[in-house]
């Protein structure tokens, strides 16, 4: 009994404390989302998501305070769509970019999966509230 118990314990500890995707810094860095900061133009940030998504490298920025925010669902979601949140915290690229950025994703998200992906994404996700009116 005592050792069905223990094989119980493990499995339940396996199954629930398991990631299958993880934001490191060379996934970042090998990404175009850190080169946002040094973009100047919409058509720039256009061009870093467009490779982003070519790469399947894809990032979604979010824009919080001094304490980064995490949802239990924000690795569902990630591994669902092979994309990161990412989290600029106070200070980042210029906020329309970040919104552009984004918008090149949605675009993504929408060709692929249509809308079944807007029922699961955080909502403060930049640009997402007016991606459909700026289009």
């Amino acid at each position: 009994m005592r050792l069905l118990f223990i094989f119980g314990f493990l499995l339940i500890t396996i199954i629930c404390f398991s990631q299958s995707r993880e934001m490191t810094d060379e996934l970042i860095n090998k990404s175009n989302a850190i080169q946002l900061i040094f973009a100047e133009t919409n058509d720039e940030a256009k061009k870093l998501a467009k490779q982003d998504i070519e790469n399947g490298n894809l990032f979604l920025f979010i824009q919080s305070g001094i304490a980064p925010v995490v949802y239990s669902t924000d690795s569902i979601f990630e591994n669902t769509y092979k994309v990161h949140y990412y989290e600029q915290g106070c200070t980042g690229p210029d906020y329309e970019l970040m919104k552009e950025y984004n918008h090149m994703v949605f675009d993504y998200f929408f060709q692929i999966y249509e809308m079944e992906w807007k029922k699961t994404i955080r909502n403060d996700v930049i640009g997402l509230k007016n991606w459909k009116q700026d289009r």
